[in-house]
């Protein structure tokens, strides 16, 4: 690790308990991996918390949005026959 900094932290000894446990059994090469790879599933779990809250925040927004709207159906239709005369203009 090119930026890599020590930090010491105290562990509840159930929880060393369980980090010792996975070294011993091969699951982990170490202690410091164990750790790691506990911190980048909090990571993730926090990144997917936020983008949670993000996609909440959007459906909040469109629930609000009182514009008419357009089937999905229709929409694709339309692109099916934009596309269409596109490709048609390209071969003429």
């Amino acid at each position: 690790m090119a930026n890599a900094e020590t930090l010491n932290v105290t562990l509840p000894e159930e929880v060393l308990v369980q980090v010792r446990q996975a070294v011993a059994t091969g699951e982990y090469d170490s202690s410091n991996e164990v750790i790691h790879d506990a911190l980048q599933e909090w990571s993730l779990r926090r990144s997917l918390e936020l983008n949670a809250d993000h996609v909440k925040h959007a459906w909040q927004e469109a629930l609000a949005d009182h514009a008419p709207h357009v089937p999905m159906d229709d929409v694709f239709d339309r692109l099916e026959a934009r596309y269409k005369a596109i490709a048609a203009a390209e071969v003429k």
